[in-house]
């Protein structure tokens, strides 16, 4: 008898357990489905001083903050951990984890930003047209002196890691470059007109041991006529989407390069946005309920979510599982394949947003303010 009096009372005690985890389970998923009406501010916002063409991109600790006079890197609770002075007319930057680099479009000065908050300070042998930088802090430039294109990468500490040139009679005019997040493969677009036709050239590059076995570590060459390639990009370190008029192409480039889909887009693309889950379009619509057309897809090609929306947004962006798109009057975020979290009209203007660490918390940056924000009003 006492046996099964024991038995009794650990299957009670399971079922207990079991109801709790299950109450849980069920409570988190209800908070993980809520839409919110409004926001309150967690804490003091910071306040920044008032400066013109301010930029905000993210980085691993927090915000990176970049001006004409200098850099920051901030945190969500608005404490500035590294500081960068410098003096640019027309500053341009790029994050990778906590690397960081900004150059001077149309000039020769260039800051690396390596993930231990060490400067380097460059000058490039000609005009920089844009800069892209990996995880430990290697960059890559795309210099331009008239007639001649040349991409250099650096080391984090300022030296040469690799240097190459075109010829704008021959190669056409650079559109676009996308560096790997461990700095080892880049990927070029080059437009170019051949018997009075439109054509683009990707050229893939692999700098590890497999391209050392080819020319400049060139893997690989894809050429596309009537076709514009306007922006390529890495979600992860051997993925690469490159987006054209027609729509965009999947490529696995572990090694070498290999097309894997071809996702063809009827409508005009007007913004697109990547993570290492996502890559998400834009589209301008003609059909009822919108005038334009969110669609996400996973990295296997495959549409994920699709949303008709009033609004053209300028800024789209992924956090986590969160589609974040605004603009300089109305903030909307949702989950990708589940609900609305908020959309709202806003009294500041927002540069940068992200989620924190939590369901329902986010980081909102403007020109002059940093503020740590929580969802509120359940509907």
């Amino acid at each position: 008898m006492k046996k099964y009096k024991w038995q009794i009372i650990a299957g009670g005690i399971g079922a207990a357990v079991l109801l709790i985890f299950l109450m849980i389970f069920i409570a988190r998923r209800n908070k993980n489905n809520r839409t919110y009406m409004n926001f309150d501010v967690i804490g003091k916002a910071t306040e920044f001083s008032e400066t013109s063409e301010v930029h905000y991109l993210p980085s691993a600790k927090g915000v990176f903050r970049y001006t004409r006079d200098g850099a920051e890197i901030v945190t969500v609770k608005g404490k500035s951990v590294v500081t960068v002075p410098y003096n640019m007319n027309k500053p341009s930057g790029d994050t990778c984890g906590n690397s960081a680099a900004i150059g001077e479009i149309g000039g020769k000065s260039l800051v690396i930003l390596d993930p231990n908050g060490t400067v380097s300070m460059v000058t490039t042998a000609y005009p920089i047209v844009k800069v892209q930088v990996a995880s430990q802090g290697v960059t890559a430039v795309w210099m331009n002196n008239g007639s001649e294109d040349y991409i250099q990468l650096y080391k984090a500490d300022g030296s040469t890691l690799v240097a190459m040139s075109t010829l704008v009679a021959t190669s056409g005019f650079p559109v676009d470059i996308a560096l790997s997040n461990d700095g080892s493969k880049l990927v070029t677009a080059f437009a170019s007109f051949k018997e009075e036709h439109l054509q683009t050239q990707l050229s893939f590059y692999n700098f590890g041991d497999v391209g050392g076995n080819y020319v400049d570590g060139l893997v690989a060459v894809q050429i596309f006529k009537d076709e514009m390639i306007a922006d390529v990009e890495f979600t992860d370190n051997d993925t690469v989407v490159a987006f054209g008029d027609a729509g965009f192409r999947i490529y696995d480039m572990e090694e070498i390069a290999d097309l894997k889909h071809d996702i063809k887009v009827e409508e005009p693309i007007k913004t697109v946005a990547c993570s290492d889950q996502y890559i998400g379009i834009i589209v301008e619509s003609n059909a009822k309920g919108g005038n334009y057309i969110v669609r996400i897809y996973g990295k296997d090609g495959k549409l994920l979510d699709e949303k008709s929306i009033m609004e053209g947004y300028s800024e789209f962006s992924f956090s986590g599982k969160d589609a974040i798109l605004f603009n300089d009057s109305e903030l909307y975020i949702y989950r990708v394949g589940g609900k609305d979290k908020i959309q709202i009209e806003m009294k500041r203007d927002l540069r940068y947003v992200a989620t924190i660490d939590g369901v329902n918390e986010f980081v909102f940056v403007g020109d002059t303010f940093l503020e740590r924000v929580r969802l509120v009003g359940e509907k």
